[in-house]
C-alpha cells in the first residue's frame, strides 16, 4: 500500500496545473487509515505532498477506508462522493480540507 500511496504523492507532485496555485499557501497534516493495512501519513506544504510514511499522528484531515475502496476510487472503479455517502469512506475534515482531499484523490 505505500508504494501505490507514493506513486499518488508522485504523480501529484509533477502535475502543473492551476489548482496547485490555489493551494499554494495551505499546510495541512493527512492521515490515511487503512482498516485491513495500517496507517500513513503525509504533509501538504508549498502544493508539494511529502513522502508517505507509516504510522499515527495528530493530522488535519483524516481519511480512513479498507485498501479495496481506496484502489478502487483511485484507478476510477468507484467515485469518491458515492464511497463517502454510503460510508465506505470516512474523512474527518474540515469541509474545505475535504474538496482539498477529493481533488488530491483524482
Amino acid at each position: 500500500m505505500k508504494e501505490m500511496l507514493q506513486e499518488l504523492v508522485k504523480k501529484f507532485n509533477e502535475k502543473d496545473d492551476e489548482r496547485k496555485e490555489k493551494i499554494k499557501d495551505l499546510k495541512r497534516s493527512i492521515l490515511l487509515r487503512f482498516t485491513d493495512n495500517g496507517v500513513y501519513h503525509m504533509y501538504l506544504e508549498n502544493a508539494r505532498l511529502s513522502d508517505v510514511e507509516e504510522g499515527e499522528i495528530e493530522a488535519d484531515i483524516v481519511l480512513e477506508t479498507d485498501t479495496k475502496t481506496f484502489r478502487d476510487i483511485v484507478e476510477g472503479k468507484e467515485d469518491a462522493l458515492t464511497a463517502y455517502i454510503t460510508k465506505k469512506i470516512r474523512i474527518k475534515a474540515k469541509l474545505m480540507d475535504k474538496l482539498l482531499l477529493s481533488d488530491l484523490l483524482k
